[in-house]
């Protein structure tokens, strides 16, 4: 009887101690059903000066990818990047949730089709006076007075 209590001690003891063992686990064995979640991290908002925006549409017409409008504001009050076709610079100033462009200074090549439409709306919408702006994940919304809006996305790290 006293042997059979010391095998059974013994052996709750043995698998007390590989549990023990396998559940800190650096056992090498994990379990395949149980796995970690590898979410994508949600995208932070991106600040808007500072960031190169790409246009993705303005005023209801989709931006062309074959020729990008972007845009970048900087904190000394200088906007300035392509509207599809031509270069641009402009004043700018940020209070709070708004952002007012100043004169568009732009080069003047001729532009036509989708890459136009979006210039031109684009150059509307600068002028239209204080926008408002919202940033969400990599996502900038600028909105005219009139309602019409502009969004664009931040560039990766990459670009």
């Amino acid at each position: 009887m006293r042997t059979l209590r010391l095998l059974t001690t013994g052996a709750l003891a043995l698998v007390l101690a590989l549990t023990a063992c396998s559940a800190d686990g650096q056992d090498g064995d994990a379990d395949p059903a149980v796995q970690t979640p590898t979410a994508t991290p949600p995208v932070p908002d991106a600040p808007l000066t500072a960031t190169s925006w790409t246009v993705r549409s303005v005023a209801g017409t989709t931006a062309p990818a074959d020729r990008e409008a972007r845009f970048t504001l900087t904190h000394e009050g200088q906007a300035s990047g392509t509207l599809g076709c031509n270069r641009f610079s402009a004043p700018v100033t940020v209070d709070g949730t708004t952002v007012a462009f100043g004169p568009v200074t732009s080069t003047r090549m001729a532009c036509e089709g989708a890459a136009g439409e979006v210039e031109r709306a684009l150059t509307t919408l600068f002028g239209a006076g204080p926008l408002t702006w919202k940033v969400q994940g990599g996502t900038l919304t600028l909105t005219a007075p009139d309602g019409s809006t502009a969004t664009a996305e931040a560039a990766s790290a990459a670009e």
